[in-house]
């Protein structure tokens, strides 16, 4: 399999076509062909694909948080009255799959057989934020393990439901962590998963939790192949095949220059710092550029992920700063400190129903995990979180 274009045509990428900008305020149902429909996340938040049968809904991935997945809902009974009869996961992230409960049961789940493995492997506190992200569905839930309506495969899944064929790929390779592509072929629309960026820096990380480049440049070589004429990205808005070209050198570029400047014998440190990709400077997400430099320096030493030994640390908090309606909180710790906190998707809350009813001044209780040397780009993450007080 051929996965990199000769050198020679990154001189051609010195001036690539303009990113379109980031998306609106407010999410959008787009209508892509009869029945077939994307929920575009604003902001270039998550994306999810509506697939309309005479048999039920397809769904593929479920809003970037539980408001955002109620509106999902919510537009999907807008268009048709049959029921979410299967929830597809692209990519085993909270932004992806966190709205699944308000799904299932009674629709099934269908993942990578890597993603069940992983959540078969839940704890508690995982478990339990999955029971109680949507209070009104709490009740039905609390007896409910997320496992217990999931079915996975392995490398190829077709299905054939009320008159359309869906086919699920996944493009095998030791660090995917799960990862698949959506492919309507009578309708050739792809929702190509995390191998899927239109306008928004990739979330790659050292660790390999997000996969690597070399395992998304082989997706993106097997998705190219399929020749769609509509390209739903993971994050951003609907492309078609030239998304998958344009992605493509964003990775040969990033690869080259971190070769490059390994080459000129710069320490790791200062190659983070260093590295940019100014070709594409309207692509939000910005800062995830070191945690793509770090990743790609190891995968060019040939080592594996990155292992970063957590600690459990509680600490009661009051917040000064909130960002993307929670995700992101900068508190005060009672002893003085400043600590830059992430709420993904598997936090257990208690006292507010999720992130987006966090507030400037809320005093906190807050488990979260802190690495052992100490650094996390985009901040601790949040394990549990009770309500202490309101402002």
């Amino acid at each position: 399999m051929k996965l990199f274009k000769p050198l020679v045509l990154l001189a051609l990428l010195l001036a690539p076509a303009a990113a379109p900008a980031m998306m609106g305020d407010k999410a959008e149902l787009q209508k892509l062909a009869d029945g077939v429909y994307a929920f575009v996340g604003k902001r270039n938040d998550a994306n999810a694909l509506v697939i309309v049968t005479t048999q039920g809904v397809v769904l593929v991935d479920t809003g970037n948080n539980p408001p955002e997945t109620r509106i999902l809902r919510q537009d999907i009974e807008a268009v048709t009255g049959q029921p979410v009869r299967y929830v597809v996961i692209t990519q085993n992230h909270g932004d992806h799959s966190g709205g699944t409960p308000l799904f299932s049961p009674p629709a099934t789940v269908i993942v990578q057989d890597r993603v069940a493995k992983d959540w078969a492997a839940m704890k508690p506190y995982q478990i339990k934020s999955w029971q109680k992200r949507f209070a009104e569905r709490a009740d039905a839930l609390k007896s409910v393990n997320p496992l217990d309506t999931v079915v996975s495969f392995s490398d190829r899944l077709t299905l054939h439901v009320g008159g359309r064929t869906i086919a699920l790929i996944y493009v095998d390779d030791t660090y995917n962590p799960g990862d698949v592509a959506v492919w309507l072929p009578a309708e050739r629309i792809l929702h190509a998963g995390f191998a899927g960026y239109i306008g928004r820096h990739p979330d790659i990380r050292p660790d390999y939790s997000h996969g690597t480049t070399t395992g998304m440049l082989k997706q993106l070589e097997t998705l190219s192949a399929l020749h769609p004429n509509i390209v739903v990205p993971a994050h951003g808005p609907v492309g078609d095949a030239a998304a998958l070209s344009t992605l493509t050198d964003y990775l040969l570029l990033a690869r080259q220059k971190v070769r490059t400047m390994m080459a000129q014998g710069l320490p790791l440190a200062e190659i983070e710092k260093k590295f940019d990709m100014h070709e594409f400077g309207d692509w939000d997400r910005g800062a995830h550029l070191s945690a793509t430099a770090a990743t790609i320096y190891r995968e060019l030493k040939g080592e594996g992920p990155e292992i970063a030994p957590y600690q459990e640390r509680t600490a009661v908090v009051t917040v000064n700063k909130l960002a993307e309606e929670g995700r992101f909180l900068t508190v005060t710790a009672a002893d003085g400190r400043q600590l830059h906190l992430r709420a993904a998707g598997d936090v257990d809350f208690e006292g507010i129903k999720d992130r987006s009813e966090l507030k400037v001044g809320m005093k906190l209780k807050v488990t979260y995990l802190e690495p052992t040397k100490g650094e996390a780009p985009l901040g601790f993450d949040i394990t549990e979180l009770d309500l202490e007080s309101r402002q």
